[in-house]
């Protein structure tokens, strides 16, 4: 794994190839990592991180809570690793039922039959909660950890003023469609949390996947989210009902290979808007 020096402070993998992307922060004395992809992979990351520091890592602050952002968790294990509250709270739910002992073994079972070539990246997955977690923003000399909400209700954005720079996590994926299938996922926080990221003016933002970017492209995605939300609460207005909804031909942010998964935002949406 390599990491992309992007800032005085920022460096960031976005290659895609194993999980969502990751990046660091350098500090005066320590790192802070974000996000931990899988098991496989953050012992990637670990390493790449000291080609370029010689400095500890002390933190990992964790955007949100799916799979290829904290199944990696394991690998800073030694480190504070913070969080915005719901996410642990979700981590400690599914603990209880889809990750629970013999559910987890299946789950990762289903994907080395699958995809038998990225086995190497779940093997070994041990949970590992946050240690610390936090409800409006946390901060690291200066580095603020600030909650947002929109992909998922856990969803956080990273901020290093120095240097300009916002990690976005899965507010912003670049290249491809959104997915917004998370049982809390909502338009509305979304647009807001854009909303927060200009408000914040960065020169370079690391999306949760696909390349670097800048304010162009939230600027695009927002008025996207705009558009889509005003025509899916008209079509609730009007008494068009889901399944009917989410097989419109709603304009396209990007272009998608796997249209179900379109389709699942859209009804999530549809399910937000219209309660």
């Amino acid at each position: 794994m390599k990491l992309h020096k992007i800032s005085d402070h920022v460096y960031a993998n976005w290659d895609g190839e194993t999980g969502g992307n990751v990046g660091i922060i350098e500090l005066e004395d320590k790192v802070l990592a974000v996000d931990a992809q899988y098991p496989g992979s953050a012992k990637n990351f670990r390493e790449a991180i000291k080609t370029v520091t010689d400095k500890p890592v002390t933190h990992l602050l964790l955007t949100h809570v799916h799979g290829d952002h904290v199944w990696g968790n394991q690998v800073f294990e030694d480190t504070n690793i913070v969080s915005h509250e719901r996410l642990k709270e979700k981590m400690s739910k599914s603990l209880q039922d889809e990750w629970a002992p013999g559910n987890l073994e299946k789950l990762l079972e289903a994907y080395r039959e699958a995809s038998p070539e990225r086995w190497w990246l779940y093997e070994g997955l041990r949970i590992v909660l946050p240690s610390t977690t936090f409800k409006t923003q946390y901060e690291v000399e200066g580095v603020k950890f600030i909650h947002t909400g929109g992909h998922s209700d856990c969803s956080s954005i990273v901020y290093v003023p120095e240097d300009k720079v916002v990690f976005a996590g899965d507010l912003l994926f670049v290249g491809r469609y959104p997915w917004a299938g998370d049982p809390t996922a909502n338009p509305t926080t979304w647009i807001s949390a854009f909303e927060k990221i200009l408000d914040l003016d960065p020169s370079k933002i690391v999306s949760g996947h696909g390349p670097l970017c800048d304010k162009k492209e939230v600027e695009d995605q927002m008025k996207w989210f705009k558009d889509i939300r005003y025509m899916m609460m008209g079509m609730i207005a009007d008494g068009v009902q889901v399944d009917e909804a989410v097989e419109y031909k709603f304009p396209e942010l990007y272009t998608s290979d796997r249209p179900e998964r379109q389709k699942i935002g859209y009804r999530q949406w549809y399910t937000v808007l219209g309660g």
